[in-house]
């Protein structure tokens, strides 16, 4: 009997530390997080559901451009706007066109004046003819500033320059490369 009781007692020991381990390991397992992250909310808890909806970029009074989408959904008390099928257009603040940009899908946040375009995102200036191509781009509102940390592509006429993040006015004058920048776009 005290043979089975010793048996019974360093299996439970051997479970003890085996439930502590596995607790230990899965606090330290904590997910690196993107700087272009979205956050998912469920389908269902869309406030509104609109057709064919723009809205107009505006920072202090001055206009930037307008983002429009084939389906908008609303959420957060209409402070955040899901856009598919993504149109949008920035302009000077005489309202010249400057640049058009177009992706599969986009979110807008009013409170914090920020645009993400996901998917194929592709942007063209109206001025100098250039194209920009990535996955993720966002565009600041208030600094009238487009930027993304991902891959893109950049051309104009036969020039071209790759890299991996980049920062540029919305009508591609000046585009910055952050890393691993090839070529050049001139001048």
């Amino acid at each position: 009997m005290t043979r089975v009781l010793m048996i019974v007692r360093a299996a439970m020991g051997l479970a003890a530390i085996a439930f502590i381990a596995v607790a230990f390991a899965a606090g330290c397992n904590t997910p690196q997080v993107s700087a272009n992250t979205r956050t998912q909310t469920p389908d269902d808890s869309v406030e509104q559901v609109l057709f064919g909806a723009r809205t107009v970029l505006v920072s202090s009074g001055t206009r930037r451009g307008e983002v429009a989408g084939d389906t908008v959904s609303t959420f957060d008390a209409a402070t955040r706007f899901e856009f598919h099928g993504v149109h949008a257009v920035f302009t000077s603040p005489l309202g010249r066109p400057l640049g058009t940009l177009t992706s599969g899908t986009g979110t807008y946040r009013v409170g914090h004046a920020l645009f993400d375009a996901h998917g194929r995102v592709t942007i063209v200036s109206d001025t100098t003819r250039r194209r920009l191509e990535g996955n993720t781009v966002r565009y600041d509102v208030v600094q009238n500033r487009l930027s993304s940390d991902s891959a893109f592509v950049a051309t104009a006429g036969t020039r071209r320059l790759t890299g991996i993040g980049f920062t540029a006015d919305p009508a591609l004058f000046s585009v910055k490369c952050l890393k691993s920048c090839i070529g050049t776009l001139g001048q």
